[in-house]
């Protein structure tokens, strides 16, 4: 299958054309070619497909359950509901999640949650690409236990997880990958998480976890270890390059430095941070001086409430510029890189980059809606002005699934429907 698409504007504000063979970028630039599929971008704007490197996609069902609580309230009122959803539901949902992120841009995306042969499902048939694991728990506690408090709890979770990635491992064309995540060091005992990292490394899988989400888990596991999560992580050997950290919020500088070290990636979450009212911010600027690759991701719809990458880069950039009192930081240019490369590289997959031999996961913006004009700086505009509706046509591994605003490869409407139907049965 080819696509060439015409005409192109670039965040650089050159324009090209790029061809697509074998679902990867075969060529930039100007020239003629007998392409199977031609898309004229003429007054788009085309970039990368940004990537959410945590979420849980089913949640959006729970979109609107448990708004304006602390945090305690929200966790009991998520895991209530959680309690009660089934497999059928948990299709519901991620059809929905892929819906909406194929409508605002978003190419792939990390997912850690339950019944994941349905997740997976609704990635192959919707054409998204996705990183996704079995989210594991034993029993631990917020000390986070060594041994597990269930042998054959812990054992039971690593089977289903490993099941997962045997199953669905580069399945979809490549388009699925698989991951190990232990769910964090206040849900998982020290051995699970041992034995986690030990899957990561015979399979060549991330290993994608919560980390430092919060002051509570810090002090708990400083009270239970006398160490900070991260180097309580790497007091087990649990860190390593293929380790994708979600959250990041409460770390000092030396955590920064030990993860960096590591080859620990970050995945930074700041709208559902400053929702469910976490009071920090990453310590984005030493990460980036530390050469610490940086992510982000939306979190669960039940905490966000949206999906928008969009969104996603717009606060990322603006909570780090309000709590540094500092508005050079987090700069328009390393929020998107952080959306798009950044994402690529924490997940392992050759994208992220308008670059000849990357996979063809693009998106085209219209460069002529009113938020998006005048063109200073286009990288800005993405930045901070950009959302979802400016979206029109959206390619993934190199075929078009979303065209003129719609989309190709889901029926939007019975999608739609059945997620409202599912959701009430839910309440």
């Amino acid at each position: 299958m080819s696509l060439l698409i015409k005409n192109a504007s670039l965040p650089s504000g050159k324009k090209t054309d790029v061809l697509v063979e074998g679902g990867k970028i075969s060529k930039i630039g100007s020239f003629s070619s007998n392409a199977e599929e031609k898309l004229d971008a003429s007054g788009k704007l085309l970039i990368p497909g940004l990537i959410n490197t945590h979420t849980h996609a089913a949640m959006t069902l729970f979109r609107g359950i448990a708004e304006d609580m602390e945090l305690a309230k929200w966790l009991s009122s998520v895991r209530r509901a959680e309690m009660l959803v089934t497999p059928p539901q948990i299709r519901a949902g991620t059809d929905l999640a892929i819906l909406e992120m194929i409508r605002s841009g978003t190419t792939c995306f990390s997912d850690m949650y339950f019944h994941m042969d349905e997740v997976a499902a609704s990635v192959l048939e919707s054409g998204m690409r996705a990183v996704l694991g079995y989210s594991m728990v034993d029993g631990g506690n917020a000390a986070g236990t060594q041994q597990s408090a269930n042998e054959k709890k812990m054992n039971s979770e690593l089977s289903i997880a490993e099941k997962f990635v045997k199953d669905w491992h580069g399945k979809a064309e490549g388009r699925i990958t698989s991951s190990i995540p232990p769910h964090s060091i206040y849900l998982c005992s020290g051995e699970l998480l041992k034995k986690s990292h030990q899957l990561s490394e015979k399979y060549g899988v991330v290993l994608h976890i919560h980390l430092s989400e919060t002051r509570k888990e810090v002090f708990d596991c400083l009270k239970a270890n006398g160490k900070r999560p991260s180097h309580y992580l790497d007091s087990l050997r649990v860190l390593s390059r293929r380790t994708v950290a979600a959250h990041c919020v409460w770390l000092t500088k030396e955590e920064v430095k030990l993860l960096a070290g590591k080859g620990v990636s970050a995945s930074l979450n700041p709208v559902s941070n400053m929702k469910l009212a976490g009071g920090g911010a990453s310590p984005m600027p030493e990460m980036e001086k530390s050469g610490m690759n940086i992510s982000l991701g939306t979190d669960g719809s039940a905490s966000n409430n949206s999906l928008s990458m969009f969104e996603t880069i717009k606060f990322a950039a603006l909570l780090q510029k309000n709590a540094r009192w500092d508005a050079s930081v987090a700069s328009a240019e390393s929020v998107f890189q952080a959306a798009t490369l950044g994402g690529a590289r924490a997940l392992g997959i050759p994208a992220g980059e308008i670059k000849e031999g990357k996979l063809a996961d693009l998106v085209l913006v219209d460069a002529a809606a009113p938020n998006m004009v005048p063109s200073h700086s286009i990288v800005a505009n993405i930045a901070y002005a950009a959302h979802a509706g400016n979206v029109t046509d959206v390619i993934i591994n190199g075929k078009v699934v979303m065209r003129e605003r719609k989309v190709l490869t889901m029926d939007e409407e019975k999608i739609v429907e059945r997620a409202q139907k599912e959701a009430e049965r839910l309440s």
